[in-house]
Protein backbone atom coordinates (compact mmCIF):
# COMPACT_ATOMS: atom_id res chain seq x y z
CA UNK A 1 0.00 0.00 0.00
CA UNK A 2 1.04 3.49 -0.97
CA UNK A 3 1.36 5.65 1.62
CA UNK A 4 1.35 9.65 1.44
CA UNK A 5 3.50 11.81 3.70
CA UNK A 6 3.86 15.69 4.57
CA UNK A 7 6.28 16.04 1.66
CA UNK A 8 4.63 14.87 -0.62
CA UNK A 9 1.04 16.43 0.35
CA UNK A 10 2.85 20.09 0.18
CA UNK A 11 4.28 19.14 -3.52
CA UNK A 12 0.84 18.46 -4.43
CA UNK A 13 -0.35 21.56 -3.19
CA UNK A 14 2.46 23.61 -4.30
CA UNK A 15 1.66 21.63 -8.31
CA UNK A 16 -2.00 22.76 -7.73
CA UNK A 17 -1.51 26.37 -6.62
CA UNK A 18 1.45 26.54 -9.42
CA UNK A 19 -1.39 25.37 -11.86
CA UNK A 20 -4.16 27.54 -10.63
CA UNK A 21 -1.41 30.95 -10.83
CA UNK A 22 -0.58 29.92 -14.48
CA UNK A 23 -4.07 29.39 -15.60
CA UNK A 24 -4.76 32.59 -13.96
CA UNK A 25 -2.02 33.94 -16.01
CA UNK A 26 -3.62 32.85 -19.03
CA UNK A 27 -6.97 34.07 -18.71
CA UNK A 28 -5.58 37.36 -17.68
CA UNK A 29 -3.63 37.63 -20.94
CA UNK A 30 -6.29 36.62 -22.87
CA UNK A 31 -8.37 39.29 -21.82
CA UNK A 32 -9.78 41.57 -24.23
CA UNK A 33 -8.08 45.01 -23.17
CA UNK A 34 -9.49 47.47 -25.84
CA UNK A 35 -9.93 50.16 -23.97
CA UNK A 36 -8.33 49.75 -20.91
CA UNK A 37 -5.47 52.24 -19.61
CA UNK A 38 -1.78 51.12 -19.66
CA UNK A 39 0.41 53.23 -17.35
CA UNK A 40 3.34 54.40 -18.25
CA UNK A 41 5.96 57.21 -18.78
CA UNK A 42 6.70 56.96 -22.65
CA UNK A 43 6.64 60.08 -24.81
CA UNK A 44 3.23 58.71 -26.26
CA UNK A 45 1.65 58.46 -22.46
CA UNK A 46 2.78 62.06 -22.09
CA UNK A 47 1.25 63.12 -25.56
CA UNK A 48 -2.37 65.29 -25.05
CA UNK A 49 -5.41 63.10 -25.43
CA UNK A 50 -6.15 65.99 -28.23
CA UNK A 51 -3.03 65.41 -30.41
CA UNK A 52 -3.78 61.48 -30.37
CA UNK A 53 -7.34 61.71 -31.40
CA UNK A 54 -6.88 64.36 -34.80
CA UNK A 55 -3.87 61.94 -35.86
CA UNK A 56 -6.32 59.01 -35.27
CA UNK A 57 -9.04 61.09 -37.58
CA UNK A 58 -6.36 61.91 -40.10
CA UNK A 59 -5.16 58.42 -40.90
CA UNK A 60 -8.30 56.79 -40.43
CA UNK A 61 -9.73 59.50 -42.87
CA UNK A 62 -6.92 59.29 -45.58
CA UNK A 63 -6.79 55.48 -45.30
CA UNK A 64 -10.76 55.40 -46.52
CA UNK A 65 -10.16 58.21 -48.92
CA UNK A 66 -6.85 56.05 -50.57
CA UNK A 67 -7.07 52.78 -49.37
CA UNK A 68 -4.27 51.00 -51.41
CA UNK A 69 -1.28 48.46 -50.28
CA UNK A 70 1.02 51.49 -49.96
CA UNK A 71 -1.19 53.29 -47.43
CA UNK A 72 -1.79 50.66 -45.47
CA UNK A 73 2.00 49.99 -45.57
CA UNK A 74 3.00 53.39 -43.89
CA UNK A 75 0.21 53.52 -41.32
CA UNK A 76 0.81 50.11 -40.48
CA UNK A 77 4.66 50.99 -39.83
CA UNK A 78 3.76 54.15 -37.73
CA UNK A 79 1.05 51.92 -35.29
CA UNK A 80 4.03 50.03 -34.92
CA UNK A 81 6.77 52.52 -34.51
CA UNK A 82 4.02 53.86 -32.09
CA UNK A 83 3.43 50.71 -30.23
CA UNK A 84 7.28 50.17 -29.98
CA UNK A 85 7.69 53.62 -28.19
CA UNK A 86 5.04 53.39 -25.97
CA UNK A 87 6.96 50.60 -24.31
CA UNK A 88 3.73 48.32 -24.08
CA UNK A 89 3.99 44.73 -22.86
CA UNK A 90 3.56 41.99 -25.13
CA UNK A 91 0.44 40.66 -22.98
CA UNK A 92 -1.42 43.72 -23.48
CA UNK A 93 -2.69 42.32 -27.05
CA UNK A 94 -5.57 40.01 -27.08
CA UNK A 95 -6.27 36.17 -28.48
CA UNK A 96 -8.37 36.83 -31.09
CA UNK A 97 -11.37 33.74 -31.10
CA UNK A 98 -10.78 30.38 -33.39
CA UNK A 99 -14.32 31.23 -35.29
CA UNK A 100 -12.59 34.99 -36.32
CA UNK A 101 -10.16 33.08 -38.46
CA UNK A 102 -13.29 30.82 -40.17
CA UNK A 103 -14.92 33.79 -40.62
CA UNK A 104 -11.96 35.48 -42.15
CA UNK A 105 -11.38 32.38 -44.25
CA UNK A 106 -15.10 31.97 -45.37
CA UNK A 107 -14.80 35.87 -46.85
CA UNK A 108 -12.16 35.03 -48.22
CA UNK A 109 -13.43 32.42 -50.11
CA UNK A 110 -16.58 33.83 -51.58
CA UNK A 111 -14.54 37.01 -52.85
CA UNK A 112 -12.25 34.26 -54.30
CA UNK A 113 -15.39 32.92 -56.29
CA UNK A 114 -17.47 36.27 -56.71
CA UNK A 115 -15.00 37.56 -59.31
CA UNK A 116 -12.86 40.05 -60.49
CA UNK A 117 -10.22 40.64 -62.68
CA UNK A 118 -7.45 39.41 -63.10
CA UNK A 119 -8.90 36.19 -63.04
CA UNK A 120 -7.33 32.71 -63.22
CA UNK A 121 -9.42 29.08 -63.98
CA UNK A 122 -9.27 26.28 -62.12
CA UNK A 123 -10.91 23.27 -64.24
CA UNK A 124 -14.80 24.91 -64.79
CA UNK A 125 -14.37 27.02 -61.75
CA UNK A 126 -13.49 30.69 -62.26
CA UNK A 127 -11.37 32.41 -59.23
CA UNK A 128 -11.75 36.59 -59.12
CA UNK A 129 -8.15 37.31 -58.51
CA UNK A 130 -8.98 40.61 -57.64
CA UNK A 131 -11.82 39.97 -55.79
CA UNK A 132 -9.73 38.27 -53.47
CA UNK A 133 -6.68 41.24 -53.56
CA UNK A 134 -9.67 43.72 -52.52
CA UNK A 135 -11.13 41.63 -50.09
CA UNK A 136 -7.53 41.11 -48.16
CA UNK A 137 -6.43 45.06 -49.06
CA UNK A 138 -10.10 46.65 -46.82
CA UNK A 139 -9.58 43.39 -44.33
CA UNK A 140 -6.26 45.20 -43.43
CA UNK A 141 -7.42 49.02 -43.67
CA UNK A 142 -9.96 47.44 -40.85
CA UNK A 143 -6.88 45.78 -38.96
CA UNK A 144 -4.94 49.62 -39.47
CA UNK A 145 -7.58 51.19 -37.91
CA UNK A 146 -8.87 49.08 -35.01
CA UNK A 147 -4.80 48.89 -33.91
CA UNK A 148 -4.54 52.46 -33.94
CA UNK A 149 -7.88 53.01 -31.74
CA UNK A 150 -6.62 49.98 -29.49
CA UNK A 151 -3.42 52.17 -29.26
CA UNK A 152 -4.75 55.13 -28.10
CA UNK A 153 -7.13 52.95 -25.53
CA UNK A 154 -3.95 52.23 -24.00
CA UNK A 155 -2.02 54.70 -23.82
CA UNK A 156 -4.88 57.27 -23.05
CA UNK A 157 -6.77 57.57 -20.00
CA UNK A 158 -10.38 57.40 -20.48
CA UNK A 159 -10.62 60.89 -18.24
CA UNK A 160 -8.83 62.88 -20.40
CA UNK A 161 -10.83 61.90 -23.34
CA UNK A 162 -13.55 64.46 -22.52
CA UNK A 163 -11.37 67.34 -21.93
CA UNK A 164 -9.35 66.99 -25.24
CA UNK A 165 -13.16 66.52 -27.07
CA UNK A 166 -14.02 69.42 -25.29
CA UNK A 167 -11.70 71.46 -26.46
CA UNK A 168 -11.45 70.36 -30.17
CA UNK A 169 -15.21 70.52 -30.28
CA UNK A 170 -15.18 74.03 -28.61
CA UNK A 171 -15.63 76.19 -31.74
CA UNK A 172 -18.53 74.59 -32.56
CA UNK A 173 -20.50 76.51 -29.72
CA UNK A 174 -19.90 79.63 -32.06
CA UNK A 175 -22.48 77.78 -34.63
CA UNK A 176 -24.82 77.01 -31.43
CA UNK A 177 -24.12 73.37 -31.30
CA UNK A 178 -24.80 71.66 -28.06
CA UNK A 179 -21.23 70.55 -28.00
CA UNK A 180 -21.14 70.10 -23.87
CA UNK A 181 -24.04 67.81 -24.34
CA UNK A 182 -22.66 65.49 -27.35
CA UNK A 183 -19.10 65.16 -25.22
CA UNK A 184 -21.36 64.07 -22.30
CA UNK A 185 -22.92 61.31 -24.55
CA UNK A 186 -19.67 60.50 -26.17
CA UNK A 187 -18.14 60.32 -22.44
CA UNK A 188 -20.52 58.09 -20.77
CA UNK A 189 -20.51 55.98 -23.66
CA UNK A 190 -16.59 55.30 -23.28
CA UNK A 191 -16.82 55.02 -19.71
CA UNK A 192 -19.67 52.32 -20.03
CA UNK A 193 -18.12 50.12 -22.95
CA UNK A 194 -15.91 48.20 -20.11
CA UNK A 195 -18.92 47.95 -18.09
CA UNK A 196 -20.56 46.12 -20.77
CA UNK A 197 -17.74 44.09 -21.66
CA UNK A 198 -17.26 43.07 -18.31
CA UNK A 199 -20.86 41.85 -18.59
CA UNK A 200 -21.02 40.46 -21.65
CA UNK A 201 -17.45 38.05 -20.46
CA UNK A 202 -19.49 37.60 -16.73
CA UNK A 203 -22.66 36.50 -18.64
CA UNK A 204 -20.79 33.95 -21.51
CA UNK A 205 -18.93 32.39 -18.44
CA UNK A 206 -22.63 31.59 -16.64
CA UNK A 207 -23.27 30.31 -20.23
CA UNK A 208 -20.34 28.35 -20.66
CA UNK A 209 -21.03 26.81 -16.64
CA UNK A 210 -24.50 25.80 -17.64
CA UNK A 211 -23.39 23.93 -20.82
CA UNK A 212 -24.03 20.18 -21.14
CA UNK A 213 -21.21 18.18 -21.46
CA UNK A 214 -23.13 15.89 -24.19
CA UNK A 215 -22.11 17.31 -27.80
CA UNK A 216 -24.76 19.71 -29.34
CA UNK A 217 -26.50 20.58 -32.52
CA UNK A 218 -26.20 23.40 -35.07
CA UNK A 219 -29.66 24.87 -33.90
CA UNK A 220 -29.08 24.53 -30.31
CA UNK A 221 -25.75 26.46 -31.01
CA UNK A 222 -27.90 29.21 -32.66
CA UNK A 223 -30.35 29.04 -30.10
CA UNK A 224 -27.60 29.76 -27.63
CA UNK A 225 -26.11 32.39 -29.59
CA UNK A 226 -29.46 34.52 -29.72
CA UNK A 227 -29.93 33.88 -25.86
CA UNK A 228 -26.20 35.58 -25.18
CA UNK A 229 -27.22 37.84 -27.27
CA UNK A 230 -30.97 39.23 -25.75
CA UNK A 231 -29.36 38.43 -22.70
CA UNK A 232 -26.39 41.09 -23.58
CA UNK A 233 -28.68 43.59 -24.74
CA UNK A 234 -31.16 43.11 -21.86
CA UNK A 235 -28.24 43.99 -19.50
CA UNK A 236 -27.34 47.40 -21.64
CA UNK A 237 -30.85 48.44 -21.93
CA UNK A 238 -30.88 48.08 -17.80
CA UNK A 239 -27.93 49.60 -17.08
CA UNK A 240 -28.88 52.35 -19.08
CA UNK A 241 -31.85 53.32 -17.54
CA UNK A 242 -29.83 53.12 -14.24
CA UNK A 243 -27.75 55.53 -15.34
CA UNK A 244 -30.03 57.56 -16.85
CA UNK A 245 -32.00 57.85 -13.43
CA UNK A 246 -28.79 58.87 -11.85
CA UNK A 247 -28.02 61.50 -14.38
CA UNK A 248 -31.54 62.91 -13.77
CA UNK A 249 -31.50 62.88 -10.10
CA UNK A 250 -28.00 64.61 -9.91
CA UNK A 251 -29.37 67.38 -12.21
CA UNK A 252 -28.56 66.29 -15.57
CA UNK A 253 -25.16 65.78 -17.59
CA UNK A 254 -22.12 66.98 -15.83
CA UNK A 255 -20.24 69.67 -17.49
CA UNK A 256 -16.88 68.72 -19.09
CA UNK A 257 -14.08 69.61 -17.61
CA UNK A 258 -11.51 72.32 -18.39
CA UNK A 259 -8.79 70.87 -20.57
CA UNK A 260 -5.35 71.57 -18.68
CA UNK A 261 -3.18 69.48 -20.39
CA UNK A 262 -0.12 71.77 -22.31
CA UNK A 263 0.60 71.47 -25.70
CA UNK A 264 4.61 70.16 -26.10
CA UNK A 265 6.76 69.22 -28.20
CA UNK A 266 5.81 65.70 -28.48
CA UNK A 267 2.64 67.00 -29.55
CA UNK A 268 4.02 69.16 -32.52
CA UNK A 269 6.09 66.49 -33.74
CA UNK A 270 2.77 64.10 -33.94
CA UNK A 271 1.16 66.12 -35.80
CA UNK A 272 3.97 66.98 -37.99
CA UNK A 273 4.45 63.17 -38.32
CA UNK A 274 0.74 62.41 -39.39
CA UNK A 275 1.00 65.15 -41.98
CA UNK A 276 3.68 64.02 -43.66
CA UNK A 277 2.04 60.43 -43.87
CA UNK A 278 -0.80 61.47 -44.80
CA UNK A 279 0.72 63.50 -47.31
CA UNK A 280 2.60 60.59 -48.90
CA UNK A 281 -0.36 58.47 -48.73
CA UNK A 282 -1.76 61.16 -51.04
CA UNK A 283 1.03 60.91 -52.97
CA UNK A 284 1.96 57.07 -53.25
CA UNK A 285 -1.91 56.72 -53.78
Amino acid sequence: MTTTGPGRVGGLLETAGERSRRRARNLQLNEIHVVRFVPGTSPLHRMWAGTKLVALGLLSIALLVWPSWKSIGIVGALVLVAFLAARLPRGISPRLPWWLGGVVAAGAVLALVSGGRPEAHLGSLRLGLGGLGNFMRFSMVGVDVLASAALLGWTTPLADLSPALGRLLGPLRHFRVPVDELVGAIALSIRCLPLLLEEARVLRAARRARRPASPRSFKELGDESVEVVFGALANAIRRAREIAEAIEARGGVPTVAPETHPFARVDALALVISAMAVAAMAVLR
